[in-house]
C-alpha cells in the first residue's frame, strides 16, 4: 500500500498502489512526497478527508488518524503551499514563457525610462532593465 502526503503538514492525500495513481490528482514532488507500505496504526480507511477519526497523517513514516488540532491545520497549509506554487509559477512565467516575457519586457522597459527621468531630478543613479527585472522576480509573493 502507497500513501502520497503533503510535506507541509503531513496530511495524507491518497492511499492506494501508485501504478493506479491518485485519480485527479497531480502531485507536485515540490509538496508531495509518498512512502510504500508504511505501517498504519489505525488502519487505512481514511474517507472522508479531514473528519477526525478517518483523517490520516504522516507522523514520522507511521501513518496514523490525525487529532482535531492537526486537522484544523491542514486547509491553511494547503492553502499556503496553493499560493507558493502559484508564486513559482508566475516567477516560471516571468522567466521562461517568450510571450508573457516579451509584454514584461515592454512594460518593464516603461518604467525604468520613466523612473531613470525622476531619479535624474533627484539626482540619483539611474536604474536598468536587468535590475527591474530582478526586482519584479524578488517582489513576487506567495502572500499577494
Amino acid at each position: 500500500m502507497d500513501v502520497f502526503y503533503r510535506k507541509s503538514s503531513g496530511e495524507v492525500d491518497f492511499i492506494g498502489i501508485i501504478s493506479t495513481g491518485a485519480p485527479g490528482r497531480p502531485y507536485d514532488p515540490g509538496y508531495f512526497d509518498e512512502l510504500s507500505d508504511p505501517p498504519f496504526t489505525d488502519g487505512t480507511q481514511y474517507k472522508p478527508k479531514r473528519v477526525l477519526g478517518s483523517a490520516k497523517i504522516n507522523d514520522s513514516g507511521t501513518i496514523r488518524n490525525a487529532t482535531q488540532n492537526e486537522i484544523d491545520t491542514f486547509a491553511g497549509l494547503e492553502l499556503d503551499d496553493k499560493n507558493q506554487r502559484q508564486a513559482d509559477t508566475a516567477v516560471e512565467y516571468f522567466q521562461n514563457d517568450p510571450q508573457f516575457r516579451r509584454i514584461m519586457t515592454a512594460f518593464a522597459s516603461i518604467l525604468v525610462d520613466e523612473f531613470n527621468i525622476l531619479r535624474s531630478e533627484h539626482g540619483l543613479a539611474d536604474r536598468t532593465l536587468s535590475q527591474l527585472k530582478t526586482a519584479i522576480v524578488n517582489r513576487i509573493s506567495k502572500d499577494d
